[in-house]
């Protein structure tokens, strides 16, 4: 990881220094006094180490927030390195620092709470408008790694403000800022122009609107195991997509600026484009025998066919040449074989046995700034659609009125697919219109065969599930911008805007359909005055946990409570228990005939799960080298583990020197084990 680390900034110092050598070439007075004002900024902050001796920049003019100047401190070997930007105010707007003392090992050694201490001094020196408009956010996520992470939030008015935050990450090893974000625009600083917060429309007029007009949802959601191959269509509510909220002081349905529309689209045509990349990576190369064998013994179209149902659907393929051909299975629910064909200007997949369009795309010039509106646009759609699926229009309905845009290029029409009265998102049609010339651009099917729907009999009523999604999100008044990228006062959810509220028992879920559980755990209730107590917090402030709110010192550790306890910061890569093991097995830190979840760990199974782990298990093994440093008789088989673990300090025995190898370890005790663990990495 180091070694990448250094690569990635190696090549950015270089790209750095190719600019900042053409921006000296360049430069007059008024740069030089921007870049030593810029590198004072920092300076007055943080300490730059003296080893890091090399220097670059470079001038971002074209930065919406003003004039930026980007710089970069490095050793000469370019493996430790700092790199700040810094606007033409003298603003520190972001902040690295990668150094060998940030490469600890083992737990932290800094608390969260000391932690927390240093990130509001350097708030203090790093923010340009006064450390009380700022307000530390709850944190989330895991504290895994090498960094505690915090979140600050302005608030004008007592009010949060969604479009300015601060992100820091303290070092958990030295104590020091090791990453820091501001994000906010110079101008929203400006308090003054803030809408007031007098005369609002209260909480339960803005609920009754929200109700009325923008959700909850009730809609069918989707999980694909791919290991499984298995399909779970679940109902739930959302409260996610709308984009909008309440006007504070008219009660008007607003439509808020999203600055990520764009980026959420590029990232899903990267995702198509990486799963396209990935599935032609891992094909296999099929003779022209093997394929004549498959289109034959499957009922398949041939690559004429294909060509030629393409043309005939998409009439301004025309004469194009065929550049590249691939059939490929699907990888999705339906596990199809499809058709993919590259044209000179035109990317077409095809349904391999019925013909039909799963995707279409072609590039267009939107420099015109003609448009052809909204309607025909709509109309120019849906003509497509009858072309394409006529066989699905009856059960899909339009979706995005609400938030379609038309000032990237082109229009963007989704319609979602509709089963028992409601919207089943994660099955839908999308279909771009280029708004200069009217003609369809791109075109998406997303279409599950067979998917089974669940009965929504005894569901929760809507405004339950809003009231529960409150409880989470804190549904209030909160400044955000509009979709011109004005402030606007306006009640939305505080925390997140995105929950997933299962219909009928009215507990947040995942995207999997499972019940939500937090990154790093909830807080223990439980563990007030234990003996262990501050073993459990350091843990978890580690990211180290066992799920729920009661951690139960006094109980018995399972199996798999004990390694999903070492192993927590990793749970999230594992979609259940037997994948989970197979990472064991892998790892040899388990044989297969010692597999068992619910069985109790007694002390010396630990021993030998914690060699394993560090890896010294096929030294431990040899017991017959190893003497018995306890005062009570180790069993034999386990007596190198037990030496192991003695010699590591990990498990020392009790009050009178005993191993108690048979007995079982307490959650308590686990935990001091997996501590002891942890500092020996």
């Amino acid at each position: 990881m180091k070694k990448i680390l250094s690569a990635i900034m190696a090549l950015a110092l270089i790209m750095s220094t190719a600019a900042a050598s053409t921006t000296t070439a360049f430069a007059g007075t008024s740069d030089s006094t921007e870049l030593k004002n810029a590198i004072a900024a920092v300076k007055k902050v943080i300490e730059i180490p003296e080893k890091l001796s090399e220097f670059s920049y470079y001038y971002d003019e074209e930065n919406e927030s003003g004039s930026l100047v980007h710089m970069n401190w490095s050793d000469k070997e370019q493996s430790s390195y700092v790199s700040a930007a810094v606007t033409d105010k003298g603003v520190i707007t972001s902040y690295y620092c990668h150094v060998p003392e940030f490469e600890g090992t083992g737990l932290a050694k800094i608390t969260k709470t000391q932690a927390e201490k240093y990130a509001s001094e350097y708030l203090t020196k790093l923010t340009y408008t006064p450390q009380s408009t700022f307000k530390l956010e709850d944190s989330v996520g895991s504290d895994y790694g090498q960094d505690y992470y915090f979140t600050y939030t302005m608030y004008v008015n007592g009010i949060p403000c969604d479009f300015a935050n601060v992100r820091m990450g303290i070092n958990k090893y030295a104590g020091k800022l090791s990453s820091y974000s501001y994000r906010s625009d110079v101008k929203d600083t400006a308090t003054a122009e803030y809408p007031s917060k007098d005369k609002v429309i209260t909480k339960e007029e803005a609920e009754k609107i929200y109700l009325s007009e923008l959700g909850p949802e009730l809609k069918y959601l989707s999980y694909y195991d791919y290991s499984k191959k298995s399909l779970k269509v679940f109902a739930a509510y959302g409260t996610d997509g709308v984009n909008r909220a309440i006007d504070a002081a008219t009660g008007k349905i607003v439509k808020l600026y999203d600055d990520i529309i764009i980026y959420r689209d590029m990232g899903a045509k990267q995702e198509e484009a990486k799963s396209t990349s990935n599935a032609a990576g891992a094909e296999i190369k099929y003779t022209e025998e093997e394929l004549k064998e498959i289109e034959r013994a499957q009922n398949l179209m041939d690559k004429n066919e294909a060509d030629k149902t393409a043309k005939n659907l998409i009439s301004s393929i025309g004469s194009q040449t065929l550049k590249s051909v691939s059939l490929r299975e699907d990888w999705g629910p339906n596990q199809d074989y499809v058709w993919q064909l590259n044209y000179e200007k035109h990317y077409v997949t095809l349904d391999a046995k019925t013909g039909s369009l799963i995707s279409y795309y072609t590039s267009q010039d939107n420099d015109s700034k003609r448009d052809i509106g909204l309607e025909k646009a709509k109309n120019t759609a849906e003509g497509f659609l009858d072309k394409v699926c006529s066989d699905k229009k009856q059960q899909i309905v339009w979706t995005n009125e609400n938030t379609i845009d038309s000032k990237y290029g082109n229009y963007d029409f989704t319609y979602t697919r509709q089963e028992n009265g409601i919207s089943f998102v994660d099955n839908s049609i999308s279909v771009s219109v280029n708004k200069a010339g009217g003609e369809v651009v791109s075109y998406s099917k997303t279409w599950y065969n067979n998917a089974t729907f669940p009965k929504l009999d005894g569901v929760i009523d809507k405004a339950k599930s809003f009231r529960i999604a409150d409880e989470l999100g804190n549904y209030d008044l909160i400044y955000k911008k509009d979709s011109e990228g004005k402030i606007a006062l306006v009640y939305d959810f505080k925390k997140d805007n995105t929950y997933i509220i299962d219909a009928f028992k009215g507990i947040r879920l995942d995207y999997t359909g499972e019940a939500y559980k937090e990154a790093n755990g909830a807080e223990y209730t439980d563990i007030s005055g234990n003996w262990a107590e501050k073993i459990i917090t350091e843990l978890k402030n580690n990211g180290y946990y066992l799920e729920g709110d009661k951690f139960a010192p006094k109980a018995a550790t399972t199996q798999i409570e004990f390694f999903k306890y070492l192993y927590s910061p990793e749970q999230s890569y594992y979609r259940d228990n037997d994948d989970f093991y197979k990472m064991l097995l892998a790892n040899n830190v388990i044989t297969k005939e010692e597999i068992n979840p619910n069985a109790k760990v007694t002390r010396q199974e630990a021993a030998k799960f914690i060699s394993r782990y560090l890896g010294v298990g096929k030294l431990a093994k040899e017991s017959s080298i190893f003497k018995n440093m306890y005062t009570d008789k180790v069993e034999p088989s386990y007596l190198g583990y037990a030496s192991a673990a003695y010699a590591l300090g990990i498990m020392k025995g009790d009050a009178k020197g005993r191993f108690n190898g048979t007995g079982t370890l307490t959650h308590a005790e686990t935990a001091v084990v997996i501590y002891n663990t942890l500092n020996n990495k």
